[in-house]
């Protein structure tokens, strides 16, 4: 039902739209934030009555392999710089517990832990299920977690679920059954025969948990065999899911550049799946999403650039009504570190490092949160994007990203009426390739996690306009206040 208000408001309001963006600058688009040229200012408009999508702060998750369950202490309470940087990112995130790993693990309840890469079982026990509910009650997240289908039994998914629900109880978001389900090769181009496995394991779990709740089906590409899923699965369902990379990790053209680029094919699915989602009246949700697949390319995904296509990615989903995102962390599934980690930990030290992408999810958790309204934005070389999003607190916050690698934008924002005040947050770092000194309102991330602005910049408003530049690659988060 989300979905469908989202649809309704959007379609009630698209006239109104319209007529106001009509008296705005010339040859302004309704589009979201398009590319095209002029040497003027870059001119964005807010329809501050047209809400097209709305975010909570469950948007913002990581997704981890279970094999970052099998690391004894890693999700523990006494891991207070995690929880911290979990908790300065939201006080109600989602964890996503799967992957790859997923479908060779097993769950032995006095076992030894044992963490190994994919085609070999890691084991993981009851001692590290008590250790997770802690650290989840410590940081007020919950988990979304997934059952081995490829290599595991029906009656061990029913055992390990059991042992998850009564250890983890209100902060088991829901399960999953199987891991990229599309591109297993048993079910691959057979989605009914997916489909008879995923109910004959559920209807085995719900005969014990007979409120367990279910999201799927965790599909890496397919547009429709999500579509046959959710027509057949959309009654029972939390949420569907669905993975995307921007591509492969050994692919030469996996460059900054690439990761700049806006992904147009990708785009167009969007719209597909958020007609699924919404014909579905079922949420849809990214929950295994980063740069480029196989942990990341060095020198691409642990650099500034992430953060800024990390930023626009969680925005583009935003405005098409996905419930959120489960951006890819630590552990991956040849048993090492992840280059695309937002948070990176060192493998000789264990010390816990918020990488540039970490940022872009900051930016995010302040400016993204609420009320996703319609923006327009005029035409333009320079590679810019622009979002808006009104807060509970009925601030306004403009959000605008350039991704451009050598031109700066100059930007002149119509202020909505009745906002009399505005300041800024800039998301900078020296060049696009940097790895460190990342700021937001000119403040690092703390080593204990926190963080707070430190530079806030007034900007002066003049006949109902503000106007301020964004340099390359960088972005400016805006806020307006009453």
């Amino acid at each position: 039902m989300k979905v469908q208000r989202r649809l309704t408001s959007l379609r009630v309001h698209n006239h109104l739209l319209m007529l106001l963006l009509s008296t705005a600058c010339p040859a302004q688009s309704t589009a979201l934030a398009q590319e095209h040229s002029t040497t003027d200012a870059i001119c964005i408009q807010v329809a501050t009555n047209a809400v097209i999508a709305r975010t909570d702060e469950s948007f913002v998750g990581f997704g981890y392999e279970t094999s970052a369950v099998a690391q004894q202490g890693y999700f523990s309470p006494q891991k207070t710089h995690l929880v911290q940087l979990l908790r300065t990112l939201s006080p109600h995130g989602l964890i996503r517990i799967g992957g790859n790993i997923s479908d060779w693990a097993r769950f032995v309840p006095n076992g030894t832990p044992l963490v190994m890469a994919q085609n070999r079982a890691t084991i993981f026990n009851q001692s590290e299920l008590v250790d997770l509910g802690e650290f989840l009650k410590a940081t007020g997240w919950k988990i979304m977690w997934g059952l081995n289908l490829k290599t595991g039994t029906r009656a061990e998914a029913v055992a390990e679920a059991v042992a998850v629900q009564k250890t983890l109880g209100s902060y088991l978001q829901s399960f999953e059954i199987g891991n990229e389900t599309d591109l297993q090769p048993a079910f691959k181009n057979k989605p009914d025969a997916y489909l008879a496995a995923y109910r004959d394991f559920k209807s085995a779990i719900r005969a014990v948990l007979p409120d367990a709740a279910f999201s799927g089906p965790d599909a890496a590409w397919g547009v429709e065999w999500l579509q046959d899923f959710a027509k057949a699965e959309s009654s029972d369902l939390k949420l569907l899911t669905r993975h995307y990379y921007r591509g492969g990790a050994g692919n030469t053209n996996s460059t900054i550049p690439t990761l700049l680029e806006t992904d147009v094919n990708f785009e167009q699915q969007l719209a597909e799946l958020q007609k699924i989602s919404s014909d579905a009246r079922v949420p849809i949700r990214f929950n295994e999403i980063n740069s480029f697949f196989g942990g990341g390319k060095k020198g691409v995904s642990d650099t500034f650039a992430s953060a800024l296509w990390c930023l626009d990615i969680m925005f583009m989903l935003a405005a098409h009504g996905c419930d959120g995102v489960n951006m890819e962390t630590d552990i991956n599934q040849n048993a090492k570190i992840s280059d695309y980690s937002p948070i990176y930990r060192d493998e000789a030290t264990g010390q816990l490092i918020a990488r540039p992408e970490y940022y872009g999810m900051l930016a995010f958790s302040i400016a993204g949160v609420g009320d996703v309204l319609k923006t327009s934005v005029s035409k333009t070389e320079v590679n810019v994007k622009a979002y808006a999003t009104r807060n509970s607190k009925g601030e306004l916050w403009v959000t605008v990203i350039n991704k451009d690698l050598s031109k700066p934008a100059k930007v002149e924002l119509t202020v909505p009426a009745s906002y009399s005040s505005c300041d800024c947050f800039r998301l900078t770092a020296p060049i696009a390739e940097s790895k460190d000194h990342v700021t937001l309102a000119g403040a690092e991330v703390s080593p204990e996690g926190t963080w707070k602005p430190d530079q806030i910049e007034a900007v002066p408003m003049k006949s109902g306009n503000i106007q301020f530049n964004v340099p390359a690659t960088s972005a400016t988060l805006i806020r307006l206040r009453k």
